[in-house]
């Protein structure tokens, strides 16, 4: 009996764990096979879907990479513009300020001149008024009524020559 139980004990346990390994591996070689392949296969479009992702990852940053370079200079260009654009705004506000204090002052003169030439007929006007004026009186005060007629004759003979 010790016999039986060493085979039944130790030997057939083994036995049946080989025979099942052994039908798993006939069983299950092919399947696990295709499976390990399938793994195998999406392991590697993975690893090429990686690749082309870090690829054209690594070709956009270059792209970003020159741009951000080229960024500076066209900051300069664009300030560089801009300068020249409000260079270019401010001289022609000089200009054009320039241009209006000169006709300001040119239409300030001709008002200044208007008003000096009505001052001076306005003056001449007063001066003659005045002198006719001491002219009539002088003529009231000196002049005597014999002259007076003697004068008038004088003119209405200058007269009568004239309708010849």
């Amino acid at each position: 009996m010790e016999h039986v139980n060493l085979i039944t004990g130790i030997i057939l346990p083994y036995f049946n764990f080989a025979l099942f390994l052994g039908l798993c591996v006939y069983f299950f070689r092919k399947p696990l096979a295709t499976m390990a392949l399938n793994r195998r296969k999406e392991f590697e479009r993975a690893i090429q879907e990686a690749t082309k992702v870090k690829d054209d990852a690594l070709r956009k940053n270059q792209e970003l990479t020159q741009r951000l370079r080229q960024l500076g200079a066209e900051v300069e260009a664009i300030k560089s513009g801009a300068a020249q654009a409000a260079e270019k705004d401010a001289q022609r506000m000089v200009a054009d300020a320039e241009t209006l204090a000169r006709n300001l002052i040119e239409d300030a003169r001709r008002m200044a001149d208007a008003e000096v030439d009505r001052a001076k007929n306005a003056l001449k006007v007063e001066i003659v008024n005045q002198v006719r004026e001491a002219v009539v009186d002088k003529i009231k005060h000196e002049i005597k009524p014999a002259d007076h007629a003697a004068l008038i004759q004088k003119k209405v003979g200058n007269l009568g020559e004239l309708t010849v």
